[in-house]
């Protein structure tokens, strides 16, 4: 059985307002992966979907901004 994961996005507590995404486990709310920061928030969500998808998973990618 897979794990059950969130994609999150989430903004930088940096005055830069830099953006990341990670994955988060549901059961438990374990982070299993962060990215690196990427300027836009744009750039941040193309690049989290990327991997879900690649990963073959329907989890949700939710907006934590």
């Amino acid at each position: 059985m897979a794990a059950q994961v969130e994609y999150q996005l989430h903004k930088a507590a940096s005055g830069n307002q830099h953006y990341y995404w990670r994955v988060v486990s549901t059961g438990n709310n374990k982070v299993l992966a962060t990215s690196e920061t990427y300027w836009n928030r744009d750039d941040a969500i193309r690049a989290g979907n990327l991997v879900r998808l690649n990963s073959g998973s329907n989890a949700d990618f939710n907006d934590h901004t």
